[in-house]
């Protein structure tokens, strides 16, 4: 008698141990793509308190406003957005995220504050996704008040 593993053996321990491999691939995937978008909704929102925040300080005298892109959100100065305008600061958002939705009053893609009181009459929401499943959303709200949060 011979002692050790057969051919057959040892194709089904591999077979085994791939499964196993590719289904502990993807939920760490799912789960790098989940934190990817909860990153950026909390970038997105304290780029929106900043903007908010400059216009009630009456910094530079102006008011202060956001613009939406499907792939990146600019902060911007004055009560239009310009998209060659020099003090625009853009953050890009993570490859694997986009904007999927935006929904505001009035229409558009920008939240413009008001001086002294922050409020906004752009209020809604912004809807981040996973670029590769699309089902992976979260909504950020923004309240007239200006003040805005993500769920």
């Amino acid at each position: 008698m011979s002692k050790g593993f057969t051919l057959v053996e040892m194709l089904v321990v591999i077979a085994v141990t791939a499964i196993i491999a590719v289904i502990g691939v993807s939920s760490l995937a799912n789960v790098n793509t989940s934190k990817a978008v909860d990153i950026e909704v909390e970038k997105v929102v304290t780029l929106i308190t900043k903007a908010r925040s400059l216009t009630m300080a009456a910094k530079d005298n102006v008011v202060y406003g956001i613009h939406f892109e499907a792939k990146k959100v600019v902060l911007f100065k004055g009560s239009t957005y310009s998209a060659g305008t020099s003090t625009n600061q853009s953050q890009p958002l993570n490859a694997e995220v986009k904007i999927s939705a935006t929904a505001l009053t009035g229409g558009g893609a920008e939240v413009v504050f008001k001086k002294l009181t922050g409020a906004t009459s752009q209020s809604g929401t912004i809807t981040l996704a996973a670029v590769r499943k699309v089902s992976q959303t979260k909504v950020i709200t923004i309240l007239g008040t200006g003040i805005a949060y993500g769920n």
